[in-house]
């Protein structure tokens, strides 16, 4: 085996399954499960960070993560994961428990649910939305326009969607507190994605450090666990998170904390913002092309 496959990890992020947004569907998922399970070795997040410190990592090692925490998280992809016996790491933003979606849900609910045919005054200008794919640019734009908002600011301008559109956006498509308990009971690992998802950069550092409390004590009152992993919601170092985020979850106990950084996961690997990389292809066989082209690729990446 070539040393540059030699204890390293990658973690592979993945959000939601069969969803109506053209994003991954059930049988694409399980497919490339089977792919990882048949070709690479395919170990816990718990199982990496201690094989990492031994030097013991199996080549080609690969780590499951998904983000969020909606309700595909326990009636499709838990259930693929056991069926293979793959234990996946499942970081959950804990406001959708009470909610039943989270933010980004309640623009995309509004636009595709009104029957107006325009969006009046948002972002300082009106948008027409009279056909389907007008409304996905709609979405598109007003997401990213709204992620690297403040809380305060993204729920004022929600709030204000809402009323141009005039439309009811609950919904409840997130998962319960029963099923993060049973993803718990299934072998899976539990971590934060903060309370409201918000970019942890564009709160001052108080606010910032009680959406990472809150959210770690309402997964630990479900899961009777401490919880000790933790996702950084978008997760580009320096622009989403920094230093000031990875000294508060070292005073709360996170040993380890992932990111959305492109890398390869070693013993040099700075663990409170580890790596993650998911190639995107749909075909089973350039997905594993790719993939392998990133163990290659990538050297371990630290922040200082």
């Amino acid at each position: 085996m070539a040393n540059s496959e030699k204890n390293k990890a990658t973690v592979l992020n993945f959000h939601r399954v069969n969803h109506d947004d053209g994003g991954m569907d059930v049988d694409e998922f399980r497919r490339k499960m089977m792919f990882l399970k048949s070709h690479f070795n395919v170990i816990s997040l718990p199982e990496m960070m201690q094989l990492i410190t031994e030097k013991i990592l199996p080549p080609l090692s690969v780590v499951i993560t998904v983000d969020d925490g909606y309700e595909d998280s326990y009636s499709v992809i838990t259930p693929i994961l056991d069926e293979l016996n793959i234990k996946g790491a499942f970081f959950i933003t804990t406001i959708g428990i009470e909610q039943g979606l989270l933010w980004n849900d309640k623009i995309f609910n509004a636009i595709h649910r009104t029957s107006k045919t325009t969006i009046e005054g948002v972002l300082n200008r009106d948008q027409s939305i009279a056909t389907k794919e007008q409304r996905k640019l709609a979405y598109q734009e007003l997401h990213l326009a709204y992620k690297f908002m403040s809380l305060v600011e993204r729920e004022e301008s929600i709030a204000q969607l809402i009323s141009i559109l005039d439309v009811d956006v609950s919904d409840n498509v997130f998962l319960s507190k029963n099923k993060i308990a049973a993803i718990k009971s299934a072998g899976m690992t539990i971590g934060s994605h903060t309370h409201q998802h918000p970019i942890l950069t564009m709160e001052n550092d108080d606010d910032a450090l009680q959406e990472i409390i809150k959210s770690q004590k309402i997964l630990e009152s479900i899961t009777n666990n401490n919880i000790q992993y933790f996702a950084y919601p978008n997760g580009k170092f320096g622009r989403d998170f920094n230093n000031n985020h990875k000294e508060m979850l070292t005073t709360l106990g996170i040993s380890c904390a992932l990111a959305t950084d492109w890398g390869c996961f070693t013993e040099d690997s700075d663990v409170l913002a580890i790596p993650r990389y998911t190639p995107w292809d749909k075909d089973i066989a350039r997905f594993g092309i790719r993939l392998c082209h990133h163990f290659n690729k990538h050297k371990a990446q630290g922040h200082e």
